[in-house]
């Protein structure tokens, strides 16, 4: 049962069906998907960075207006008077203070940014502090010009210095934990001063808690990577443990704790060394990959049931008749000679059946006619063997001549009958079709003492070969059609005696057997066509023992004429060697 479903030509075509219809679909309905599923997941990804880098923007511009505050102390001549000024009492100082604190004021109502102020501290050259903030009153100056921040400013060459997230230094600060700090010299004419600005980190919090999607986890980093914002403040003031080593298009996949595959992209904050950070889940970005998915796979199975169903309409038709021939065709292998088949198409099945029923008809038809020709022919053979002349009586009949040529005193018929009674009962007795070449040289001896007879002495042949030639073997008649031909074609038009020379020897694993004359010789166009057309002598004729030989042996093997007119004719027989039996060897 298993190997007639491997057979089977509807298994065959279910197959093919697999591979032409189903995989090309398979492959194309997840290219698409991929592709699609691809194509959406950059757009995304690409959307998802523009608005973080309107993000970021914004962020930037933000940031600007606390520089700005920097430049307004630079430029404002009420603070700028405070640190050139030499004070003679401290009541002057102090009406100049308050000037400026009217200053700050009127700054604070302009802007809403300077609520976000925790300590604005300007520290003169010439002694002069300035204070400005909700935590100022708490800040001991003296050990804030003790920190880190100064060193950095030490080495900035005046520029403007974002020191980023910190604690507050302010003592018992409570609503203020983290602050944000940036910081200058400021250059005035005739001195100079320091500005230490922090203001809280809830600045942030306010810009940007309601500019992101909720799903969405953000963070603006600081220059040393801790966290300016983030939606949880337990993380303000964090390091950032993510790498932000992105591609060139500044977006990038993670894998967060919980093993949720993120999307992470950044955006740097310009001259500030500071960057927003935005995450979001992967299956968020591909929620319309789904929708794809389903209707790839919607296309994918109607395909599959149209194609099937319209490639089992069409296979059916051709299949259904193909199995009917081929049970005509079992019965016919059953001995069942009598059958037709009725497949009614005009398609090339139905050619293939009317053929089929021709064929049985034809059949049928040479079976009967060989039936009465084999009558016939067992008839003619009865016939024929009633007719047949026993050779053991021809045998006998040439005996009984050569006893009245003795008895008449005839030597030359007694001795052509006595030598042609030998070849006959030799013949006779040899039914194999190789035989040892020691036979075959036997029998060559009979035919040439007949021929020299006939001719009268007018050649000679001379024999030469080792003695362990006569060990392998040959096929029946191959030396007697050669040597007649040398016979008659070479050595009887030729004036005077000739020599005919047979030659057997050994070259590499071939034997070969020679007869060379020097008779007459043929022209080369006549030995270039003597193999390949039609000898008149029937099958005795060289080329029956060429087509013998190479029949029985194979290509390489054969007969090569080689001849000069007018000097020499060389035929040369090449076969295998063939070695006689051990028990047939002569001692």
């Amino acid at each position: 049962m298993a190997r007639y479903f491997r057979n089977s030509i509807k298994t065959k075509i279910m197959i093919s069906f697999l591979i032409v219809i189903i995989l090309p679909t398979a492959c194309i309905s997840i290219s698409s998907y991929s592709i699609s599923k691809a194509l959406l997941t950059e757009r995304v990804s690409e959307s998802f960075m523009d608005n973080l880098s309107y993000l970021g923007q914004s962020l930037e511009f933000d940031i600007r207006e606390w520089e700005r505050v920097m430049d307004l102390l630079q430029v404002n001549h009420t603070i700028e008077s405070i640190f050139i000024e030499k004070y003679e009492n401290d009541v002057n100082y102090f009406f100049d203070v308050k000037k400026a604190s009217q200053v700050f004021d009127d700054w604070a109502y302009a802007s809403n940014m300077y609520t976000y102020i925790s300590s604005l501290v300007v520290i003169g050259d010439n002694g002069k502090i300035l204070r400005y903030g909700e935590d100022v009153g708490r800040l001991d100056v003296e050990e804030l010009m003790q920190q880190d921040w100064t060193q950095k400013l030490d080495q900035s060459k005046g520029d403007l210095v974002w020191l980023g997230v910190h604690e507050n230094y302010a003592n018992f600060h409570y609503r203020n934990p983290y602050v944000v700090s940036l910081t200058k010299q400021l250059d005035y004419k005739k001195s100079k001063a320091v500005v230490f600005l922090s203001f809280k980190a809830q600045f942030f919090f306010d810009k940007l808690n309601t500019k992101h999607d909720p799903n969405n986890d953000m963070f603006l980093l600081d220059s040393e990577h801790r966290i300016v914002y983030n939606r949880d403040p337990n993380k303000i003031n964090q390091l950032y443990e993510n790498q932000l080593d992105f591609q060139d298009k500044g977006y990038s996949t993670i894998t967060d704790q919980n093993g949720v595959k993120r999307l992470i992209a950044k955006v740097p904050i310009a001259n500030t060394g500071w960057n927003v950070v935005e995450t979001i889940p992967l299956k968020d970005l591909t929620q319309g990959s789904s929708r794809i998915f389903e209707v790839t796979t919607l296309v994918f199975i109607l395909s599959f049931l149209v194609s099937g169903l319209i490639w089992f309409i069409i296979t059916s038709r051709i299949v259904n008749p193909i199995q009917s021939l081929a049970s005509t065709m079992n019965r016919v292998r059953g001995n069942e000679s009598s059958v037709m088949t009725e497949i009614d198409s005009r398609d090339e099945i139905g050619q293939l059946n009317k053929s089929f029923n021709y064929m049985m008809k034809r059949i049928d038809r040479l079976h009967q006619d060989n039936l009465r020709e084999q009558a016939d022919k067992n008839d003619a053979e009865y016939r024929a063997l009633q007719a047949q002349i026993n050779p053991h009586f021809l045998y006998n009949t040439l005996n009984s001549i050569r006893w009245m040529a003795m008895i008449q005193k005839a030597d030359n018929i007694r001795e052509i009958v006595e030598v042609l009674g030998r070849l006959l009962r030799n013949t006779i007795k040899m039914q194999d079709k190789i035989i040892p070449i020691s036979v075959e040289l036997e029998l060559i001896k009979d035919y040439i003492q007949i021929q020299k007879i006939r001719y009268n002495d007018k050649f000679e042949v001379e024999y030469r070969f080792e003695e362990n030639i006569t060990e392998y073997r040959t096929l029946k008649f191959v030396l007697q059609p050669i040597i007649e031909n040398a016979i008659f074609h070479g050595i009887e038009p030729k004036e005077g005696r000739g020599t005919i020379q047979i030659r057997i020897y050994q070259e590499s694993a071939a034997l070969i057997l020679e007869v060379y004359d020097n008779g007459v010789g043929m022209l080369p166009e006549i030995v270039e066509n003597l193999l390949s057309a039609k000898d008149d002598r029937g099958s005795i004729g060289i080329r029956n023992v060429h087509e013998r030989i190479q029949r029985t042996f194979g290509e390489p093997y054969g007969v090569v004429i080689e001849s000069e007119c007018g000097v020499y004719t060389k035929v040369q027989i090449k076969q295998p060697i063939i070695e006689l039996p051990l028990e047939e060897r002569h001692d």
